[in-house]
């Protein structure tokens, strides 16, 4: 009902102020009189006790006191809105930060993906070196010897290879040489 009130207040206000002056024009005395119906005094005077100052003033009164409340409201609405107002202000930086945030977690993503396809790249290229070197190392079979009698002829190559070797007492090196014996000194006599 306040802002009700308070919203009479204002079209009012409106209304006034856009007013023209012509508006304003006061309507001639002869004008009024035949406006005026004729009463006698004494109806005049009746009229006149109906409403009390009394009721006026207490009237008056609940009205100061509804524009004072709806004063006291628009300040707190002000001061909410002055509020929010910062909120809003800082959760636009916070959010202006995080994508900033998010932009550069972006990149190093991109960056790593990058690394992973090199890496992946080279990965690819060393397993097909490891493979092109076991197939370098292992025996060749053929396919028509099966493959337990290869690994039987190989075991028998293997074999005699060992047996031809001489057998060597003394010294040898890293390589499979052997080695001259060191040469011996006479003991000491003494």
């Amino acid at each position: 009902m306040a802002l009700s009130v308070f919203a009479i207040g204002i079209n009012s206000a409106a209304a006034v102020y856009t007013m023209t002056p012509s508006d304003f024009a006061l309507p001639t005395v002869s004008m009024l009189a035949d406006l005026v119906p004729h009463q006698k005094i004494s109806d005049l005077m009746a009229d006149l006790a109906g409403p009390s100052s009394k009721d006026v003033q207490s009237a008056q009164q609940q009205h100061v006191a509804a524009l004072q409340e709806n004063s006291s409201l628009l300040q707190q609405n002000t001061a909410l809105l002055q509020q929010d107002a910062i909120a809003l202000a800082s959760l636009r930086q916070s959010v202006a930060d995080e994508q900033v945030v998010v932009k550069k977690i972006s990149a190093q993503i991109t960056n790593e993906h990058e690394d992973v396809k090199k890496m992946s790249a080279q990965i690819s290229t060393l397993i097909a070196k490891v493979d092109s070197l076991k197939n370098a190392l292992s025996p060749e079979v053929t396919s028509s010897i099966p493959a337990r009698h290869a690994r039987n002829r190989l075991s028998r190559v293997v074999r005699k290879k060992m047996a031809r070797q001489p057998n060597f007492v003394g010294p040898v090196s890293v390589g499979g040489a052997v080695l001259s014996p060191p040469p011996t000194m006479p003991a000491p006599q003494g």
